[in-house]
């Protein structure tokens, strides 16, 4: 009985030291990625960043190939540089090899160039009374962008009459400058009002006073 328990013993330590030894743990690998940088928190439409791609080790991602969701919004050229067009977020895209990586971009209107008539132009009342809708304008970028809190003046020019309060409305979250009423003067015809805003110019308002 003494030998056959040893013989188990040495049975159990056998496998206990066989089964250790053929366990194997698989190599570690890493993951490449991509990441792509780009200079500040928005572009300026009419303005151009640039955009770098880096691969998780650091360097410099070889071979990369640029795309844009949405090239209204932002184009992006081979080299990475992005061109802000329409106010908007598109998402840019950086190939390299079998790895990709995505950053979003937003783009902001630019420096104000032009003012336009929205609305209220071409009314007609009678002499000494008020118009029935406010005068409206737009106040745009160089890329058709409406811009918000550009000041726009509202003068009367001919005619005698005068403007309801406000007389230098900002434009509103639509891009739209809206004035008080127009109350014509006592001169029958055509009448105007001169829209202007620093920078852009102005455009001209015309009633009827019968």
């Amino acid at each position: 009985m003494r030998t056959s328990a040893a013989v188990l013993s040495g049975l159990w330590l056998t496998v206990a030291a066989c089964g250790g030894s053929g366990s194997t743990s698989p190599p570690y690998q890493t993951v490449e990625r991509l990441s792509i940088s780009v200079s500040g928190a928005s572009i300026v439409s009419g303005t151009s960043v640039k955009a770098t791609a880096t691969l998780s080790n650091g360097s410099p991602a070889p071979n990369v190939t640029w795309t844009s969701s949405n090239f209204n919004i932002a184009n992006v050229a081979s080299d990475g540089t992005i061109s802000g067009h329409i106010a908007g977020t598109a998402i840019i895209t950086a190939t390299s090899g079998t790895i990709v990586g995505q950053a979003s971009v937003t783009v902001v209107p630019g420096a104000p160039v032009s003012i336009a008539i929205y609305s209220g132009n071409d009314q007609s009342a009678a002499m000494g009374s008020r118009l029935a809708e406010p005068l409206c304008t737009n106040v745009k970028d160089a890329a058709g962008n409406f811009i918000v809190g550009a000041v726009v003046t509202y003068t009367v020019a001919t005619g005698g009459g005068s403007m309801d309060a406000p007389t230098s409305p900002a434009t509103n979250a639509s891009g739209i400058a809206i004035s008080g009423l127009w109350l014509l003067g006592g001169v029958a015809g055509t009448q105007t009002v001169t829209a202007s805003s620093p920078g852009v110019g102005s455009v001209t308002f015309t009633a009827t006073a019968r």
